[in-house]
């Protein structure tokens, strides 16, 4: 059974929780809080696998009290809102440095329209979260650079990145440290609730200079651009061009990092730079690999920076990571292969 705690302040939505929730065969309700202080007064007693939180709370609202529980009592927690304002994902994904594996929107009334699909949702990433072993590991200050970087013989073209649970916050280090003008076009496949996604590229894109969008289906990849599969579709390159194949309801990921990964020509392997940032499971794990393999650089975000050490893991096990690195040393690896592109062209 999933041990699973309700914060919520609002008694009608707290009560509609509880009600569908408990219903659940596989969920245990072992707690159930009005505001986050009392979250945190109930963490150590109630022992839950994971929390459901809302973020806007009085006393100590989600943020607040997700920050405190992280460290004294490390867990994964969800976070619900009610909307996806540029300043409440900018807080999202501050929230996920220290742990926070997952946001969702919150769900409506049972005679809601959508009621039915959000609610299904956040059931799905309580079951996928519960097992995530979560620990508060990094702060942007103390990570470290690593700049022994061989890269003379290659000459990428593009950039693919597969991102999952702890990834989003590693993006936008990344993305934010690039210039413009960066000359190679960045593809990512990132694990996260559809409501999210497309909130999250348009902070990404008010954050970075680089141009940071939704991919569209048919289009050339260009330098300086990076391209997000849109909510429910995977994101597949096809000679150059974006192809953004609808995703199965049975698959666990959309959009998958494995079928973007694959997605790379044999022949263009060798001019590829593969990145797999934080991440639970094994999604893009073989197709990394394979890469590798190829004649790719492949780039994995090392253990003591990322929330969850799973897709990694499994790369680095298949002997498919060159470079293991924290966030601040593949921003640094990327601006270097972009600089070397410029003095080719």
């Amino acid at each position: 059974m999933i041990r699973l705690m309700i914060v919520e302040d609002s008694a009608t939505t707290r009560e509609l929780l509880v009600y569908a929730l408990a219903a659940e065969h596989d969920i245990e309700i072992v707690a159930v809080a009005e505001d986050g202080a009392a979250a945190v007064a109930l963490v150590a007693k109630a022992r839950p696998d994971i929390i459901l939180m809302d973020i806007n709370m009085p006393r100590l609202n989600g943020y607040e009290a997700s920050r405190t529980i992280m460290e004294e009592h490390p867990l994964p927690i969800l976070l619900m809102t009610a909307t996806w304002e540029l300043k409440e994902v900018e807080k999202i994904i501050e929230s996920m440095h220290i742990g926070v594996v997952g946001a969702y929107e919150k769900p409506y009334g049972p005679g809601h329209p959508r009621y039915k699909e959000l609610y299904e949702k956040i059931v799905a990433g309580i079951r996928l979260m519960s097992d995530v072993k979560v620990i508060r590991r990094w702060k942007p200050s103390s990570d470290t650079k690593s700049g022994n970087f061989d890269i003379e013989t290659k000459k990428p073209a593009f950039i693919v990145i597969g991102s999952s649970t702890g990834g989003p916050p590693i993006l936008h280090t990344i993305l934010k440290g690039l210039p413009s003008d960066y000359p190679l076009p960045i593809l990512v496949a990132q694990h996260m609730s559809s409501e999210f996604i497309e909130s999250f590229v348009q902070w990404l894109n008010f954050e970075c200079a680089v141009n940071v969008k939704i991919a569209q289906e048919g289009e050339k990849i260009l330098g300086g651009n990076v391209y997000i599969a849109p909510a429910g579709h995977h994101l597949i390159l096809d000679n150059n061009r974006i192809k953004l194949p609808v995703g199965d309801a049975n698959e666990l990921f959309t959009p998958s990092v494995s079928k973007l990964f694959s997605s790379v020509r044999p022949c263009d392997a060798p001019n590829t730079v593969a990145i797999l940032l934080s991440g639970m499971g094994s999604d893009g794990a073989d197709a990394t690999v394979e890469l590798r393999k190829g004649g790719a650089i492949t780039v994995g975000q090392n253990e003591a920076t990322s929330v969850v050490f799973g897709m990694v893991k499994e790369a680095i096990k298949g002997g498919g990571i060159e470079f293991l690195l924290p966030p601040q040393g593949i921003l640094e690896l990327l601006l270097k292969i972009g600089a070397a592109t410029k003095e080719h062209r």
